[in-house]
């Protein structure tokens, strides 16, 4: 009778500890690459609201000072676009040539702001396609629209 009740108390064995570890394995092997895709497209899609919105922004400045600003710390200081100086990815944002000169607004200007994305080699695309390749350059343009590579 003692015999019986110490072989209940024993606990797990070897072999049923190292089945537990291997399906808790499996399912991280399943897991962890589904969130960094997550994690990779939240940025992407950070990027590309606060490219519109600086845009938009770059936009009305120009229009209310009759000069574009000339970077992301000028329309925060002036009270515009409350955004930070760099992209999800802790890079400078990259503005179109005309926001960058400071010139006069005209209706024809293609205003733009992208980020280089996650490998920091992303550009403008020209001529203009809609996605520019996985973990490339994310923007708006004031002319064509959005743009992104993810």
């Amino acid at each position: 009778m003692a015999r019986s009740r110490r072989w209940g108390r024993r606990g797990f064995t070897l072999v049923e500890l190292l089945v537990v570890i291997t399906i808790i394995g499996l399912l991280a092997s399943i897991a962890i690459p589904n969130l960094l895709s997550a994690h990779r497209k939240a940025r992407y899609a950070r990027a590309a609201s606060e490219s519109k919105t600086l845009v938009t922004q770059a936009i009305l400045y120009g229009n209310d000072k009759h000069a574009y600003p000339t970077s992301v710390a000028v329309m925060r200081a002036a009270g515009y676009a409350n955004m930070a100086d760099v992209d999800p990815w802790g890079l400078p944002w990259q503005l179109s040539p005309g926001l960058t000169a400071g010139a006069p607004p005209r209706q024809t200007d293609d205003v733009y702001v992208f980020s280089r994305g996650a490998t920091a080699s992303g550009v403008f695309p020209v001529p203009f396609v809609v996605f520019t390749g996985e973990n490339g350059s994310v923007g708006f343009s004031s002319i064509y629209g959005s743009w992104s590579g993810v």
